[in-house]
Formats: structure tokens, sequence, C-alpha cells
């Protein structure tokens, strides 16, 4: 619920801005919300789904308006998609610096007019089964057992208040919790001082969970 708050909050944002034509990525409007126009239709980016699934990615137009992503770029359909409210972007960056691009494309959901927001949330009811910890975009550990993966998020589950810890070195490690579906979640982690905190929170995680990052 407090994802889709913010969409609603940001839609406003995103159609005050949707004028701009230049074939590069506006540094002026950087700190507008991520938004791509395709095909008359708005969009916000969902930076914390990841794309699992490649197959089934069917191109269906190019970026016409964006505050970040390139003008130009393919966009894709996603499988379970037809409708179009989630859409995958081809774009090798991470924009906000986050979590790291595993995949090469980015997400965006639907946002219309009336601020209806488009967001999967059925996915959130998916069991996680695989988790991976990447440095940068090198995969440093992989968990796949039950046990490990629900031991991992109880600890990832204690994380402290926010605006707890912060590092000017931002994300160093990117989680990435894997179901069955086509989406994973990503979150971003940074270290300070030999302790780790989730990026979008800047929230501590316990301190036993610093050998997950070694």
């Amino acid at each position: 619920m407090k994802r889709l708050y913010m969409y609603l909050i940001l839609i406003v944002v995103v159609l005050a801005g949707c004028s701009r034509t230049s074939s590069e990525p506006s540094t002026e409007q950087s700190s507008y919300p991520d938004y791509v126009t395709v095909d008359g239709k708005n969009y916000l980016n969902a930076w914390e789904l990841a794309l699992i699934d490649l197959d089934g990615l069917k191109a269906i137009g190019k970026v016409e308006q964006s505050s970040v992503v390139p003008l130009g770029v393919p966009v894709y359909e996603i499988a379970g998609y037809p409708e179009e409210d989630v859409i995958a972007v081809k774009f090798d960056g991470h924009p906000g610096g986050l979590v790291a691009n595993l995949s090469g494309y980015l997400i965006y959901v639907q946002q219309e007019d009336n601020g209806k927001s488009h967001y999967p949330t059925d996915i959130a009811k998916e069991p996680i089964k695989q988790i991976q910890i990447y440095r940068g975009s090198e995969l440093l550990r992989e968990l796949r057992n039950e046990e490990e993966v629900n031991a991992f998020l109880a600890l990832f589950k204690q994380q402290g208040p926010f605006n707890e810890i912060q590092s000017e070195r931002g994300t160093e490690y990117t989680v990435l919790l894997i179901g069955d579906g086509t989406f994973g979640f990503n979150y971003g982690v940074m270290v300070k001082d030999g302790h780790y905190g989730v990026t979008h929170t800047e929230s501590k995680l316990p301190d036993e969970m610093a050998g997950y990052f070694k």
C-alpha cells in the first residue's frame, strides 16, 4: 500500500513533465520521477521489480517521452501482461542507483490520468524460493535451500528505523528475491563502518547478516 500511495502522488509530477522531446535523458529533470510514455500511456519505473523470465518478451514500440532513459529505446510486452499495463524497457543503466540492473531491462507500471495504478500486487503473495546476492553485477552468493532462504528472510525483515544509516558510496550490493513468477524483488544494500543497511529506506540490517555479503 505504501508503494501504491507514493505512485499516486508522483503521477501528478509525471503528467506535468511529459513535454520533453530530446533524444537524451534530461539532467534538468533529474528530480522528477522516472517515467516513460509509450503509445500515449504514462508509466512509472518500478525499480524494485526485476525481470526474471526473459522468455516471451514481445516488442511493442519505443519510448516516446521520458525523464531518464533515452528516447527511442525498445519497449516490450511481458508474458502474462497482454494489456501492456506492465512493460519492460531495454536499458543497461540503473537510474537512481538503488539497485543494480541485472537483466538489462527496467520495469514500468502504467499510471492512468485519474491516478489509478496497475502495479501487480499479486506478486507479493508468491513465496520466495531463491535468493541471489550481487556485488555490483557479480553474483556473490546464491541461496536455494529452503532453510537457508527462510533464515535470510527472517533476519532481513528485522530492519531498523528509517534514516538510521547513510553511506556516501550508496548501493554496493543487490539482493534479489525470486519466486516462481516473472518478477523478482530487488533490494539495494549499502555499507558503512562495517554495518549494512537497506538503501532506499536507510534502515540498518542486523549485524548477523554481515556474513552474507562477504
